[in-house]
C-alpha cells in the first residue's frame, strides 16, 4: 500500500489453498486517520459493523489467529462491476437479440433471455468461486507486553 493510503485489518480464521478467510476488524481508531470505509459500508460506523468474513490472497503467509493488514487490488471495483453486471447483462441482451432474430414470440424471447441470464450467473459463480480482490499485505506484529 502507498504511504497515507487507507488501511484495513482483520483476524485470520482459516487458511486454505493460498487463501485466507478473514474477519474484518473495525475499531474506533479507524476514524482518526485514513481508513478503508468497510465499517460504514457493512452497516455502521467504526466498531458497529456487522461481523463480515472475506476471502483474501494469503501473500504474507498468515496463519489462523493472526491479525493482518489487507489491501484491495487495483481497479477492483471496475473488475467486479464488469463481472457482476456487464457480462450478465450483455448475455441477456444478446439472447434477446437472438430470440428476436428467430422471431420467437415476446414471452418466449423473455424466457430465453431469462434462462441465459440465469445460466450466465450460475457459470460465473462456479468459475469465480474463490475469486478475490483482497490480499494480505503483512502480518501485524503483536504489541510488546511491558512488565
Amino acid at each position: 500500500m502507498t504511504e497515507g493510503a487507507a488501511r484495513m485489518y482483520g483476524r485470520v480464521h482459516a487458511v486454505r489453498k493460498g487463501l485466507a478467510e478473514i474477519m474484518v476488524v473495525c475499531e474506533d481508531e479507524a476514524l482518526k486517520g485514513p481508513h478503508c470505509g468497510f465499517c460504514s459500508a457493512s452497516g455502521g460506523g467504526a466498531g458497529k459493523a456487522k461481523n463480515e468474513t472475506i476471502l483474501a490472497r494469503n501473500d504474507a503467509g498468515a496463519t489462523a489467529g493472526t491479525i493482518v493488514e489487507l489491501s484491495i487490488g487495483e481497479h477492483a471495483e471496475l473488475k467486479a462491476a464488469l463481472i457482476l453486471f456487464v457480462i450478465p447483462l450483455s448475455t441477456f441482451i444478446l439472447a434477446l437479440i437472438a430470440a428476436a432474430a428467430v422471431q420467437l414470440p415476446l414471452l418466449q424471447a423473455a424466457g430465453t433471455g431469462g434462462a441465459v441470464l440465469l445460466l450466465t450467473l450460475v457459470v460465473l459463480k462456479a468459475v469465480l468461486r474463490n475469486k478475490t480482490y483482497h490480499r494480505v499485505v503483512r502480518v501485524v506484529p503483536k504489541p510488546l507486553k511491558h512488565g
